[in-house]
Formats: structure tokens, sequence, C-alpha cells
């Protein structure tokens, strides 16, 4: 806009010395003349007024390029300055609305929602499973195992017997009562054997006076019937030794000294449900 008022001004200039130039040729050319007085008179007042009207339009240029209410100017330096501008410079604030966007829609979960499918079965899953499907063999059920049947237990055979048992203390299960060593019971027991073998006393009576064990005087000291292998095995061996109505030696068990009558053979056991 400098440049153009310049350029103006010279115009001005340039116009005012060819109208000085002008006036002096009509002041030499008629000097001495009377009778061209007053065209020398009118031609300077033609020169001035031509001169106001080049000044006016110098400022008249100055005036347009003003901005109007709009705060826009309509002049040429103004088309000048719209030729000078980016052409670009919508695209910062193009990005910026973008991005302002893309911040609202993810923080109402926009996108959760719309790669919420795409997370759950990502790419190539599908086909792994079908692999997996294909490789992947049903195990199969183990075969039963038919259940063994239980071999047939041969029956236990069957005793029957009397004793006495002189107990010592410390033995198992004996009473406080019992205050005898274990020797002294030995030979309380050897005494009972050595009668019972004479065969003058009974086996009953011997039973009350020598044995410690509970009510055995009151059953004469009968054990019944019993399987094989339900006594201590001391018991059992010193029973397998004598026959039917004989008399054992004195056999020692954890219990105490034993003193034995066999009253019965040795019997099959009878099956179940007999």
């Amino acid at each position: 806009m400098k440049k153009k008022s310049d350029k103006v001004d010279k115009e001005v200039e340039r116009d005012e010395d060819e109208d000085e130039e002008d006036a002096d040729g009509a002041d030499d050319s008629d000097e001495g003349d009377e009778e061209q007085d007053r065209p020398a008179v009118s031609a300077r007042s033609v020169a001035d007024e031509r001169r106001a009207r080049r000044a006016a339009a110098a400022r008249a240029p100055r005036k347009t390029a003003a901005p109007d209410d709009h705060g826009h100017g309509h002049d040429h330096d103004h088309d000048e300055s719209n030729e000078g501008e980016d052409p670009s410079w919508w695209a910062p604030h193009a990005v910026m609305s973008a991005l302002v966007l893309i911040g609202v829609l993810g923080f109402f979960g926009l996108f959760n929602k719309l790669l919420a499918p795409i997370a759950a079965h990502p790419a190539g899953h599908a086909e792994t499973l079908k692999e997996e499907t294909k490789t992947v063999e049903p195990a199969k059920a183990p075969t039963p195992t038919p259940p063994t049947p239980q071999q047939p237990q041969a029956p236990r055979e069957m005793f029957a017997a009397k004793h006495l048992l002189v107990m010592y203390k410390g033995g198992r299960r004996a009473p406080e009562s019992v205050t005898r060593t274990k020797d002294e019971a030995k030979a309380r027991a050897t005494e009972a054997q050595k009668k019972a073998k004479d065969g003058k006393s009974k086996f009953e009576d011997l039973v009350k006076e020598y044995s410690d064990e509970p009510r055995a005087g009151e059953r004469g000291g009968d054990l019944g019937s019993f399987p094989k292998g339900s006594m201590v095995p001391e018991f059992q061996a010193g029973l397998e030794k004598i026959k039917v109505g004989e008399i054992s030696d004195v056999v020692e068990s954890p219990f105490g000294f034993h003193v034995i009558l066999r009253t019965q053979p040795t019997q099959p056991a009878m099956p179940p449900g007999h």
C-alpha cells in the first residue's frame, strides 16, 4: 500500500512539473503582449485546478483503503494481501477439530463398542479353533475292569479248650491286686500243671484255686469253641501240641503262664449261613 501511494505522489509531481513548464512557456510566449494577459491567468487557474483534482485523486484511494463497517477493506492492497495468504490455513483447524471429536467419542465409549467384536474374535482365531477341533480327539472312556471274583477262603479249623492263667505284676491286663513276680508266677503255674496231670484233682477246681483270670472259676476255665488264630500265637501253638483230654506244659504268653486242657478235636468251620 505504501508503494502505491508513492507511485501516485510521483505522478502528481510529474503533472505539476508539466503544468509549470506549460505555464512558463505561456508566460515567455506572451510576454509583452497585453492582449494575451488574460489567457495566461486562465491557464494558471486551469493548472491549479488540475493540481487540485490530482491531489484529491491521490487522496481518494487512501480513504477507500480504510476498513468498512465489517472490518474489510476494498482497495487493491487488500487484494494483494489476500493473494499472499497461505491457502492451507484451514488445515490446523481441521486437525484440531478432528482430534477433539475423537476424544469426545472415546470418552463416551463408542470405540469400545465398535472394537469389541474384533477384540473378542481376533484375526485367525476362527481358523485356530477349527484346527484345534480337528487335531484334538475326544478322550476315550477307560474300559471298565471287571471285578475280580473273590476267591473262597478255606474255612478255618475250630478248636475248644479250658485253661488256667497265672498272672504277674507288669503282665498284660494284670490287675493291681497281682503283686507276684514273673518267676513266682511261673512256679505257681508249674505247681498247678503237675496237679492237673496226676488226675487227683478236677481241672475246674484247680482253675478256682490258681487262675487269676476274671470270672474264670465260674465257668471252670472253659473257653468254648474258637477258630484257629483267634488266640495269641503262643497259646495256639501249645494247644495244637496236645490231643483231646491231655494237659499241656506251662505255656508263657504276654498275659502270664497258661495250663491248657484240650476238650474237643479239631473240626472244620461251618460255611456261612449254616
